[in-house]
């Protein structure tokens, strides 16, 4: 009988102390604006804002509030840490979808170079609330990105949230370890401008964009301006990629407007740009097929005849303007079918086809710039 009750005894400690809530290690904290910022071409006042939008009066209110959000923006650096965390404080312009995980919306990816140089995965993490007004605070603890890393000097790219708005952040590493800023691994300034595609709608992580992708396949350094739903040639958005002096642009440009907007608004947008930027390489690529198209007629005529009046539009554009271009490849996510998350927007898996199937061409034409 004292044997069992011991057993019993030491069950129950067992089972304890696996309840019991994990300890984080100890942590020193430095502010990531210490560190490397790569994303970015606008000064701004809050670091995480990727425009001024203050200093851009036409800009509607939700324009404004997507371009206060994080996405594409990463911070580089090394460190022989152990653990690595992040604590970071969130402002108010936060969207969550029904088909996005939260780490994507309002959590980090962390990528470090392995030791044949490649950028690779190495964790993804949210905290487990929806990012509404009144969990914000909560959001504010400590989150760990990864625990139990090997030893030695390791080289990071942690990519912050999509669909969030950050006021502050802090990276966080073993106690003791070393921490500082990285060189930007990448070379060369490019400009991206585009719709809820570009911005990462639904990518399985926030280092899983297709400008992302492409950034890490050729080293350059592509500068996210996604504008979920908004990418529409305004031409005052093109003054403020003139006015940024970027080394190109490439435009997800069709994605989001009407026929009659393309139609009217493609000629001021490209003249908006070429006014402080009068000899920039300018790429358009066509929007992809959405998988919508599958089963409803009435949304393939819709899409069918929007990217053919694109592509006959382009045509002239390309000749009219110098240093113009249109790259147009088919089924940029596959002709499978196995890529869409809800219709529109794919999962990561489609994005890094889209981004496999466009880089040649454009790798090509930014050669021509000495863009390399």
């Amino acid at each position: 009988m004292r044997r069992f009750i011991i057993t019993i005894v030491c069950s129950l400690l067992v089972i304890t102390a696996s309840a019991a809530p994990k300890q984080a290690p100890k942590l020193d904290f430095v502010n990531a604006t210490e560190l490397t910022m790569l994303g970015k071409l606008c000064k701004t006042t809050n670091p995480y804002h990727r425009v001024e939008t203050e200093a851009v009066p036409e800009l509607t209110k939700k324009e404004a509030r997507l371009l206060r959000m994080a996405s594409g923006l990463a911070i580089a650096f090394k460190t022989d840490a152990s653990a690595i965390y992040v604590k970071a404080k969130y402002g108010p312009c936060n969207s969550w979808y029904a088909n996005a995980p939260l780490c994507t919306t309002n959590g980090f990816n962390l990528f470090i170079k392995n030791d044949k140089g490649e950028w690779t995965w190495a964790s993804s993490n949210s905290h487990k609330i929806t990012p509404t007004a009144e969990n914000l605070e909560k959001m504010s603890a400590p989150l760990a990105m990864i625990e139990r890393l090997y030893k030695g000097e390791k080289e990071c790219i942690l990519y912050l949230p999509l669909f969030s708005e950050l006021t502050s952040l802090e990276i966080g590493v073993t106690q003791g370890a070393k921490i500082e800023a990285l060189p930007n691994p990448f070379r060369h300034n490019i400009a991206v401008f585009g719709s809820s595609f570009t911005h990462g709608a639904n990518a399985s992580g926030a280092g899983l964009t297709w400008p992302t992708f492409l950034s890490r396949s050729t080293g350059l350094h592509l500068c996210s301006f996604g504008m979920s739903g908004n990418s529409k040639l305004q031409p005052y958005l093109g003054e403020v990629f003139g006015d940024i002096k970027a080394d190109a642009l490439i435009c997800d440009a069709f994605s989001n407007p009407s026929i009659e907007q393309i139609g009217s608004r493609i000629r001021p947008f490209i003249e908006a740009v070429r006014k402080n930027s009068p000899s920039i390489p300018i790429i358009f690529i066509n929007t992809i097929y959405r998988e919508n198209r599958n089963f409803m007629p009435h949304y393939e005529k819709k899409e069918q005849t929007r990217i053919e009046y694109v592509e006959n539009l382009m045509k002239t554009i390309v000749k009219e303007y110098k240093n113009v271009y249109f790259v147009n490849v088919p089924n940029q996510t596959g002709t499978d079918h196995i890529t869409s998350a809800d219709g529109i927007h794919p999962y990561s898996y489609g994005y890094h086809r889209w981004a496999q199937a466009i880089e040649k061409p454009i790798v090509k034409i930014l050669k021509k710039h000495k863009i390399k």
